[in-house]
């Protein structure tokens, strides 16, 4: 069995680390996009009852969930003079784009048939995002082994998913406007994102190549992937700490429109609010950049988690007021700012222990499980949030009671503090610094040379 050639000792470079980054903008056009407004679109604008909504959310989410792991094993079996991930790129782009702009097609549909085009049509939408997404997860294991590297790759990732989500959060609604507003308006909206999008992830591929292989004839059986996965506790830590993270974000991002539709009145600042956050999250990748390199991921992650923690007990005892609110948001974008960091330059890490602990290598069984844990966890709590609403008496478009107003605060705020302090606790047992990791990068050349050797032999 031939060994491929590694890029433990190859630096990857700022253009191809830029070049494979930026791609978070475009997926980021979809995802932010519809983690944003996607359930406020279906409540407010389509007229769908939150509790369906939510499910309409979950159902498409949790089939992506299901559909990851799959999709990760295909990839990780795929071979093409392109590599096992780049072609998912290539062919992916377009077909995603024209299914992201199908969700919004105005069709005058009304009651059970409304349903089920929402459903069926976010269903195809999800699948495409797989079939690109994570494929697109995979290939950041294989363009270098560093993990000051990746540590790197992350940040730009994270610079480009924050940049998007600050148009995302500031334009979306302006262009829904000037598209015409309602369903035409969401519609013209797409069809720009899609379009944007499919341009952005054209550019990955041609701006990275797979330099990582493993054994190029290696054939891992899903038993192997299982053995792997059973034994990578690093993996369970990151995938425990980015579940919780990932619920509390989702009850707090998605309400954020609905508070200040109904509780502020201000719905012409729900896109400066998102924004603010976004930008703030952007802005602090560098600081959190640096805090990772002079100390550690975790310590990054679990000082984020404080900071979020102290913006949502702020915010807890903030008036009910434009100012007061908006001067908080900084707070919370710079916290999550390091968790988003830390779970993305982590989880690449955990390829290397897997294939340390077991010798299996595996970036698709990796990152297609991670996906089913966090899409599915999302799509959980989007249905949660949707039940949620239903439960408290949220109604759209109508004067909301003082006791709804009270319980979406608590939804919106005493929620997502909880768990982000559950995801700096579960953090802490995270073990892998930068010198850990690179002793098991030498271990494994030397365990992958003696194998060359001996085949040679």
């Amino acid at each position: 069995m031939r060994s491929a050639p590694t890029a433990s000792k190859a630096q990857l470079g700022f253009g191809r680390s830029v070049g494979y980054g930026v791609g978070d903008f475009g997926l980021n056009l979809f995802f932010t996009t519809a983690g944003l407004f996607l359930l406020f679109y279906y409540t407010d604008v389509l007229g769908l009852s939150p509790s369906t909504a939510g499910w309409v959310f979950a159902g498409a989410l949790i089939w992506d969930a299901v559909f990851d792991p799959l999709m990760g094993y295909l990839a990780n079996r795929t071979r093409s003079r392109w590599g096992r991930y780049r072609p998912y790129l290539l062919f992916g782009a377009i077909p995603l784009a024209a299914a992201w702009a199908l969700m919004f097609l105005p069709t005058g549909l009304t009651g059970p048939a409304l349903i089920l085009f929402a459903a069926g049509t976010h269903i195809l939408f999800r699948t495409f995002y797989a079939i690109v997404g994570m494929p697109y997860l995979a290939l950041s294991a294989v363009l270098t082994q560093d993990s000051k590297e990746r540590g790197v790759i992350a940040a730009v990732r994270m610079v480009a998913g924050a940049s998007c989500g600050l148009l995302s959060a500031l334009l979306t609604l302006t262009l829904v406007k000037a598209f015409g507003g309602g369903q035409v308006g969401f519609f013209g909206m797409a069809l720009v994102y899609g379009a944007l999008a499919a341009a952005v992830l054209m550019l990955v591929f041609a701006s990275t190549r797979e330099q990582i292989a493993g054994p190029v004839e290696q054939k891992v059986s899903l038993r192997d992937m299982v053995r792997m996965l059973r034994g990578n506790y690093a993996f369970w830590v990151v995938s425990a700490a980015m579940l919780l993270s990932a619920v509390g974000s989702t009850f707090f991002q998605k309400t954020v429109p609905y508070f200040f539709k109904y509780q502020l009145h201000r719905e012409d600042l729900i896109g400066p609010a998102l924004g603010l956050l976004a930008g703030c999250v952007m802005l602090s990748i560098p600081l959190w950049t640096w805090l990772m390199k002079r100390t550690s991921k975790r310590i990054m992650w679990i000082t984020g988690a404080g900071i979020s923690t102290l913006g949502f007990g702020l915010l807890w005892f903030a008036p009910a007021e434009p100012l007061p609110v908006l001067s908080v948001l900084p707070l919370l974008g710079v916290g999550a700012g390091a968790g988003y960091l830390g779970f993305w330059s982590m989880m690449p890490d955990t390829v290397e222990y897997g294939e340390w602990r077991s010798g299996v290598r595996a970036e698709g069984a990796i990152f297609g499980l991670v996906s089913l844990l966090q899409k599915g966890g999302l799509g959980l709590a989007a249905a949660g949030l949707g039940e949620l609403l239903t439960l408290i008496g949220y109604q759209p478009n109508l004067t909301q009671t003082p006791e709804t107003l009270a319980a979406m605060r608590i939804v919106m705020i005493a929620s997502p503090a909880v768990l982000s302090l559950a995801a700096a606790a579960a953090i802490a047992f995270y073990g892998i610094d930068h010198r850990q990791h690179g002793r098991m990068v030498r271990a494994l050349d030397r365990r992958r040379s003696r194998i060359t050797n001996d085949n040679e032999g």
